[in-house]
């Protein structure tokens, strides 16, 4: 439950300007060597997760997940 101040939720009056396909979620932050970036976004495209970070590493926690018989993230 979260506090309402004049009929916005705490969060919305914190951070007006977030994006409507961020409501809801967390963010993850995971730090590697400059170097690796490339690499592992070609490993998540060749291996047809997604051309973007965060659809190849969601893409590919899911399919871990589903592999797991565990909910997946979407």
């Amino acid at each position: 439950m979260e506090a309402s101040f004049s009929g916005q939720s705490m969060t919305a009056s914190f951070y007006p300007n977030q994006q409507t396909s961020r409501q809801g979620k967390a963010a993850i932050t995971i730090f590697v060597k400059p170097e690796s970036k490339a690499a592992i976004r070609a490993a998540l495209a060749d291996g047809g997760y997604g051309t973007s970070y965060q659809e190849g590493i969601v893409n590919l926690l899911n399919e871990l997940l589903n592999k797991q018989n565990r909910q997946s993230l979407l």
